[in-house]
């Protein structure tokens, strides 16, 4: 039987693979993610002296270091589309779908990767002990999920807006308001040694979808407009 691929699925392959090329190329993302978390990381390992917070510090923390790296990284995510003049061409050969669900991909991997190198130092450094490990990274992923879709959808809508870093913190922090609530409040059962709730990580699972959707539907009026 032969197989049917979706061109949809195709294209946002195809635009994954050229985030991923333009930053293996230029590495401006990626090393603005790592160089903020680690100078986090130490500045408060340093200040703690080697002792331990509590588990709703913990969780907090953890999660402002993970939205402000996204917010200093992943901003210019449509940016470079308006500088380079690579916007016209994407315009004329792939759909509006293709490339917001190909950029939020992209976006996704490199918080992933981010918290997977970020996780492990931060529970070092602070001495945190995590008892569901199963339940702390599905929150870990979720969370990521919904930072990276809210954080593309915004990045469309302020590409050509005048002072755009400041508005892209300042609109993507309410959008990602309730998703924060309960993830900060997911990774504190973790670090004081219980599981996320089965409504909790229904809840983030329900978010990061509507999100998604609402930019698969949204996207053309930002980009053909």
């Amino acid at each position: 039987m032969p197989v049917i691929k979706s061109p949809l699925i195709n294209d946002v392959w195809r635009v994954f693979a050229k985030e991923l090329l333009c930053e293996l190329r230029t590495r401006y993302t990626f090393s603005t993610l790592i160089m903020f978390a680690l100078v986090t990381l130490s500045s408060v390992s340093m200040t703690m002296g080697g002792g331990s917070l509590s588990p709703e510090i913990s969780g907090v923390l953890l999660w402002i270091i993970l939205f402000f790296c996204s917010m200093a990284g992943l901003s210019r995510v449509f940016v470079e589309e308006q500088e380079t003049g690579t916007i016209f061409s994407l315009r004329i050969y792939i759909s509006g779908q293709a490339i917001i669900l190909g950029k939020m991909l992209f976006n996704t991997a490199l918080l992933f990767f981010l918290s997977l190198l970020i996780i492990p130092l931060f529970i070092i450094f602070l001495n945190e002990d995590i008892s569901f490990w199963w339940s702390f990274f599905i929150v870990i992923c979720l969370g990521d999920i919904g930072i990276a879709a809210a954080s593309t959808l915004t990045a469309a809508m302020v590409a050509k807006a005048g002072g755009k870093h400041s508005l892209f913190a300042v609109l993507t922090f309410p959008i990602l308001l309730p998703q924060f609530l309960c993830v900060i409040h997911a990774t504190v059962n973790s670090f004081a040694a219980a599981a996320a709730s089965f409504s909790e990580l229904v809840f983030m699972a329900g978010y990061d979808m509507v999100i998604i959707i609402a930019a698969y539907i949204l996207f053309d009026y930002l980009w053909y407009d």
